[in-house]
């Protein structure tokens, strides 16, 4: 209980010093100047003082009473933050190293939280619901929903429609619309919320139901309505499976 507090606190303060007490303009000096900028060292001054009110609160009321292990615990994710930051800044500012940003400090938080509390409780918590056999199951389902999918679904398309491609389309839309769609109708099968399947494909139905009527061509009605019911058939094939072995198991 104490570590899942901890990390929980950890990564709320976390969010709140990076995403709502960090200006634009402290961004964008920061990929300017990198180490020269000094709203980077405020930045990371502002987590540090967030980080310590919460190890704080946490040390004096679950942990062991000892200042200077706060110190320290604050004192490294400081240093962190700034290394990873400034490593960020000299990245092409994408989606990817934004992701990596992110988890490179979700992984300080970790080993601080583990650190500052019992290894035992990290570990079973581990082996319990990360290696537990429904999650490994439910990893499973939706490694399957995604690209293993697109390439069977994209290789029943060309079967059944001999080769035919639409134009005018955003270059790997389609592929990032069905990875999109089956996993949240993976997700609302796995939480049994079989409504929100009906709402997605109501939904979807709605936006396509316009360019469908616009156009004039048979045979890009029917593309779509294969896709879509391919992709369907799928992902309820995969996530009642799912279901089914989560509740065998």
């Amino acid at each position: 209980m104490s570590f899942t507090l901890l990390l929980i606190a950890l990564f709320l303060a976390h969010l709140v010093a990076d995403f709502y007490l960090q200006p634009m303009s402290w961004v964008n000096e920061r990929n300017s100047q990198h180490f020269r900028a000094t709203k980077l060292y405020l930045h990371v001054l502002t987590h540090g003082i967030v980080s310590f009110i919460i190890l704080a609160l946490w040390e004096f009321n679950y942990g062991w009473s000892e200042l200077a292990r706060v110190v320290y615990a604050t004192l490294l994710i400081m240093l962190s933050h700034f290394l990873i930051d400034l490593a960020k800044s000299y990245s092409n500012k994408g989606v990817i190293p934004f992701l990596l940003d992110q988890l490179a400090h979700s992984i300080v938080l970790v080993m601080l939280a583990v650190w500052l509390t019992d290894y035992d409780e990290f570990y079973a918590l581990i082996w319990q619901k990360l290696i537990a056999i429904d999650t490994l199951f439910v990893i499973c389902a939706y490694i399957l929903v995604l690209n293993p999918s697109s390439v069977f679904i994209r290789m029943m398309l060309e079967k059944i429609t001999q080769g035919f491609a639409t134009s005018g389309s955003i270059p790997a839309a389609g592929h990032s619309i069905g990875l999109l769609e089956r996993g949240l109708m993976l997700s609302f099968i796995l939480m049994g919320e079989y409504a929100g399947v009906g709402f997605l494909l109501a939904a979807k139905s709605i936006f396509r139901f316009g360019d469908l009527k616009a156009s004039e061509e048979k045979q890009l009605t029917e593309y779509v309505m294969l896709g879509t019911l391919l992709s369907v058939s799928v992902t309820l094939l995969i996530g009642m499976s799912t279901v089914y072995l989560v509740k065998l198991f």
